[in-house]
């Protein structure tokens, strides 16, 4: 059956949001009919669409009775998801992170009677979802859906523990695109690389992401190693409390800051290894992408990443706040060339196993069917 799936994403270069993308360009490259809806143009869609895809955005209209509160998007993309459904006879639809959508998502389900699937990803479930203010809502939706799912059997756990949720939990990782993130010359990148060895470390400069705590490990090695850069890619909140502290340090020249970058393959190919400092992950989604690209990866040994890196295999975990173990296994990777090419092998190599955007897509596939039997 060539199934009509309607998928719902935030357009943002978050997870979630890159995911659901991802995850619509496999399907609609199977042969099936897929409706993206979004209130803005995702941001994968934006070089690349397959004439499968179709993209329905969300009206958000401006009123001044919701000047103070914003539009209400939740009855607005309910409103547009139930257009969607019978304007192009959907058979099921799949919302992506469960708040705000996952009750408007409910709402469809009632209206219009379809089958609706939600993937929960993360601070919809361990931050957002916990809030009194949301948990009895999603609570409800939750047990009054067709289908729930995450990325992580970590996430599973916090979603049953945080839920209390009746309904079984299917789990899929994060769909990786093995022939976008690979091992390249470095040659192709597009910015001026500065340093012999480097490391990069990417996220939304949110205070979880503990970026400072990054410049400050990276300020103990680079007194070892005087041709070292850090290369560090987005935006957020802490990025000047980063620049501010590499100038303290006296490494400022040292450490290039990106900005948020579209293609990222280039600068993994930059680095020695991927650093992250995250208090949670709920996957880890840069990780696999480094590891796709043969770069090692350091990570805490906290949420999802054990299922994703396998210790002294294609990569280091340390303990939270150990600051000299992250050290250590920088300064590890930078004196064994066997060892960095030995953990990339590895890890590319558990990347096409286990996380291959295509068999990640048959997993969804059979899911939804399951579904509408």
């Amino acid at each position: 059956m060539i199934m009509k799936i309607g998928i719902n994403c935030f357009p943002t270069v978050g997870g979630s949001g890159i995911v659901a993308t991802q995850l619509a360009i496999e399907i609609a490259k199977k042969g099936y009919e897929v409706h993206l809806i979004s209130y803005d143009t995702p941001f994968l869609l934006r070089t690349f669409r397959h004439p499968n895809i179709t993209l329905d955005l969300v009206d958000i209209i401006s009123y001044p009775l919701f000047r103070d509160i914003g539009a209400p998007y939740t009855i607005l993309a309910a409103s547009k998801l139930v257009q969607i459904v019978k304007k192009s006879e959907i058979d099921l639809m799949h919302i992506h992170y469960a708040i705000p959508v996952g009750v408007s998502a409910y709402l469809t389900k009632q209206i219009a009677n379809i089958p609706v699937a939600i993937t929960a990803h993360g601070s919809d479930i361990h931050t957002l979802g916990i809030d009194p203010a949301y948990n009895p809502i999603i609570s409800h939706v939750f047990n009054n859906v067709d289908g729930l799912s995450t990325v992580s059997n970590y996430l599973k756990e916090e979603m049953i523990s945080k839920f209390s949720s009746q309904r079984e939990i299917e789990v899929f990782y994060n769909p990786i695109d093995i022939n976008k993130y690979k091992k390249i010359d470095t040659e192709l990148c597009d910015f001026r690389i500065k340093h012999e060895k480097n490391f990069v470390h990417i996220s939304n400069f949110r205070p979880v992401k503990r970026a400072p705590f990054i410049v400050e490990a990276f300020a103990e090695v680079v007194k070892e190693h005087p041709d070292l850069g850090l290369i560090m890619v987005g935006e957020g909140p802490e990025r000047k409390k980063c620049e501010e502290l590499a100038y303290k340090l006296g490494i400022s020249d040292h450490v290039i800051f990106q900005g948020v970058r579209v293609a990222l393959t280039a600068i993994y190919n930059c680095a020695t290894a991927l650093l992250s400092a995250s208090t949670n992950e709920s996957f880890g989604l840069t990780l696999a992408e480094a590891m796709a690209c043969e770069v090692p990866v350091i990570a805490p040994r906290v949420g999802g990443i054990p299922e994703v890196i396998d210790h002294n295999e294609n990569g280091f975990m340390y303990d939270l706040e150990d600051k000299t173990a992250l050290i250590d296994y920088m300064k590890q990777l930078l004196d064994d060339e066997q060892l960095k090419l030995k953990f990339g092998r590895n890890g590319r190599n558990k990347v096409v196993k286990q996380f291959e955007s295509s068999k990640i897509a048959d997993q969804y596939i059979a899911w939804y069917e399951k579904l509408l039997e």
